[in-house]
């Protein structure tokens, strides 16, 4: 099969709201190439012997972001559609230089070729996060996390999931119940229910992450734990659970807190990230004028992550 590929070269900052566009336009997936996360590997020891010449040319400022759409999609609709929304963000975040062009490709050409890039790393000092077509020898007291992205967006090399992840273990006890709001490949849903969390609910808008998160709970054996579908938060019968965690981005994370209060228990956790330097702020203020008080906050690059606690007379 065929696929149209839409190229952006943009920014760390505004990586994740660009994402969100071309997965909102209708992308069947996409492929990030972004250079600080190959410099991070090149600085661990014992990788430098992946560091052949494709490797090294990647190396650069830009982050790339490459979508793909089925044949038979209307190219010219959509990148104008597109074009629109990334000017309109333009507002708020530097997006860079933005679209760079369309090209024609076989699926095996981006459904693969990225794998030698992904391999096993540390999340936190407790938490292993390893490609399932990777071998790793399990150290003691590891928790490992086997994910395949599939067409879905979340490996973990990204700040605001490996945020996610430390705050869920830092926060979440053994026997809690959880919402997990834009699962993606449902990294952060296994990782919850890896920390001992009894039931998950995890939701996406997105057919396709919905199905890659069910196919990586069957492959980490907690698929009895975690209940994924598609959908909102809104689309969630409304129940009062532990935990809530959502890494998305900052206008989403505003638009949804009224409703956080419906689904989190007194004394209960909003986990959240995606959320860029410049409006934490704003994030902070809004959840604070809803009687959520701030309980904790984690910053890597350009990101933030934040906790908040429900407090009794929410």
């Amino acid at each position: 099969m065929e696929w149209n590929e839409i190229r952006i070269v943009t920014t760390q900052e505004a990586c994740d709201a660009i994402t969100d566009i071309l997965m909102s336009a209708g992308a069947g997936g996409v492929a990030i190439e972004d250079p600080n996360d190959i410099r991070r590997e090149l600085e661990k020891p014992n990788t430098m012997d992946y560091a052949d010449d494709h490797f090294m040319e990647l190396l650069g400022e830009d982050v790339i972001i490459k979508a793909y759409f089925p044949e038979t999609a209307d190219m010219a609709k959509l990148t104008g559609l597109i074009k629109e929304k990334i000017s309109y963000v333009s507002n708020f975040l530097n997006t860079g230089k933005g679209y760079s062009g369309c090209f024609r490709v076989n699926d095996e050409d981006w459904a693969n070729n990225w794998k030698k890039y992904y391999r096993p790393f540390n999340v936190s000092e407790s938490i292993v996060i390893k490609p399932s077509w990777e071998g790793y020898e399990k150290r003691p007291g590891e928790i490992v996390l086997e994910i395949d992205p599939g067409m879905a967006f979340g490996t973990g090399t990204h700040e605001t999931t490996k945020m996610c992840i430390q705050m869920e273990e830092k926060y979440l006890k053994k026997g809690d119940t959880v919402i997990d709001v834009g699962c993606g490949t449902g990294i952060l849903s296994i990782a919850a229910a890896k920390l001992g969390a009894k039931c998950v609910t995890a939701v996406d808008v997105d057919e396709v992450a919905v199905r890659v998160a069910r196919e990586n709970s069957v492959l980490n054996g907690v698929e009895n734990v975690v209940c994924t579908f598609t959908g909102e938060l809104k689309d969630i019968k409304e129940k009062k659970v532990d935990v809530v965690v959502a890494n998305i981005i900052a206008d989403v994370i505003l638009d949804i807190s009224g409703l956080i209060r419906r689904y989190v228990k007194t004394g209960g956790f909003f986990i959240t990230s995606g959320i860029i330097r410049g409006r934490k702020q704003e994030v902070a203020e809004a959840y604070s004028k809803l009687g959520f008080e701030f309980q904790d906050m984690a910053e890597m690059g350009e990101w933030v992550a934040m906790v908040f606690r429900c407090p009794d007379f929410l």
